[in-house]
């Protein structure tokens, strides 16, 4: 058995060699970025990296410790990238538009009445033009179709997490959050005059509606549910049905709108249920004001990725507030993430902080910044 003391010296013998490898590995590394900046490259380049771990791991004779060496070499090529990151020039990163104020036209899903018109007219006031349409789906197209300069869409509640559809369209349209606004959700029963709840034998609603209105819909099992386009839609439908045995799970506005009778007011699960809206355009835009980062990326299956990209928002002191997952759909079991932090694209410990990231990921964009109301 060796000497404890003769093994340190051994390991300080080692370490000494290590770290003027390690310096001298950096600097190689420098002469890369160089290189890659100057031929508009990538600083994640998946295949090499996956051929220099397998190459150092074949290098290893105990079989032992091949976990370990695979470690090891991640580790170091990670620190490797992190450092090339803080060479990317961070002037002109991002090319940040001005707000549209003038003339300009918002789209909504569903009809006058729905939560998302109110949500419209809490960011952009009562006197903005706006377009209402069916669905979710349809306002982005409508943005794509230059029918409307804005759009208004559900993205979270309060209670019922996140309506991932949007999340979706965000990214494949390829458009960008500029505003978010976040609302108080108050559902109710609404019938046509004259009818009453024990008479109800159908619900209509969108899907959101009837999920956060399920306690009461579960003390109530002779109400079938429907899931309808949108909230109002569905008043709007109880309204020219004029049946008494059918009613709406949407807001006092819509009944004030379609003429209904409020049967159940507050029905939601939780009394301060709110949601959270976004207002998204064609343009990053700029704004001094921005307290928050929306960005989306897709990462190598790997072990240790996602928290390589945590540790550089910890690193950073960057204030993570959200991360939320969805599935690649071409790729089983792999995912794209959504994560919202607090920054402004103007900060330059933001803008080093997102050039890092984008040197160990697969992917990333920035779907916007935004002030959070």
């Amino acid at each position: 058995m060796k000497d404890l003391n003769q093994c340190r010296e051994e390991i300080d013998a080692i370490d000494k060699e290590m770290i003027a490898l390690f310096e001298k590995r950096m600097n190689v590394a420098k002469d890369v970025i160089t290189y890659k900046l100057a031929n508009h490259m990538d600083i994640f380049q998946a295949a090499r990296e996956a051929q220099v771990v397998e190459k150092n791991v074949n290098r290893i004779h105990n079989e032992e410790l091949k976990e370990y060496a695979k470690s090891f070499i991640l580790d170091m090529m990670n620190i490797s990238k992190t450092y090339q990151a803080s060479f990317i020039p961070t002037d002109h990163v991002f090319d940040l538009s001005s707000p549209q104020h003038d003339h300009i036209i918002v789209g909504y899903p569903g009809v006058p009445g729905s939560f998302s018109e109110t949500a419209l007219t809490s960011y952009f006031g009562s006197s903005a033009n706006r377009k209402n349409y069916k669905n979710f789906e349809d306002v982005f197209k409508a943005l794509e179709n230059n029918e409307i300069d804005y759009g208004v869409v559900p993205l979270e509640n309060s209670s019922t997490g996140a309506i991932n559809d949007n999340y979706d369209s965000i990214r494949d349209y390829g458009f960008y959050i500029v505003g978010e606004q976040n609302i108080s959700v108050s559902q109710h029963l609404l019938g046509i005059k004259g009818a009453c709840i024990e008479g109800i034998k159908e619900v209509y609603s969108h899907p959101q509606g009837l999920l956060q209105s399920s306690q009461f819909l579960s003390q109530h099992p002779k109400m079938k549910q429907r899931e309808y386009v949108n909230t109002a839609t569905a008043a709007k439908y109880i309204a020219e049905s004029q049946n008494p045995q059918i009613a709406a799970i949407a807001s006092d506005k819509a009944a004030q709108l379609y003429d209904l009778e409020i049967l159940q007011e507050n029905i939601q699960d939780i009394q301060n249920n709110s949601t959270r809206f976004i207002i998204f355009g064609k343009h990053l835009e700029k704004s001094t004001d921005a307290t928050h980062v929306s960005i989306v990326f897709t990462l190598s299956h790997q072990v240790g990725t996602l928290y390589q990209v945590m540790k550089i928002i910890n690193d950073h002191q960057i204030n993570m507030l959200r991360i939320e997952s969805r599935p690649i759909k071409a790729k089983p079991w792999e995912y794209y993430f959504y994560v919202d932090f607090e920054g402004n694209l103007e900060n330059q410990n933001i803008i080093q902080a997102l050039e890092d990231m984008k040197a160990h990921t697969i992917t990333l964009r920035v779907l916007g910044q935004y002030v959070k109301k």
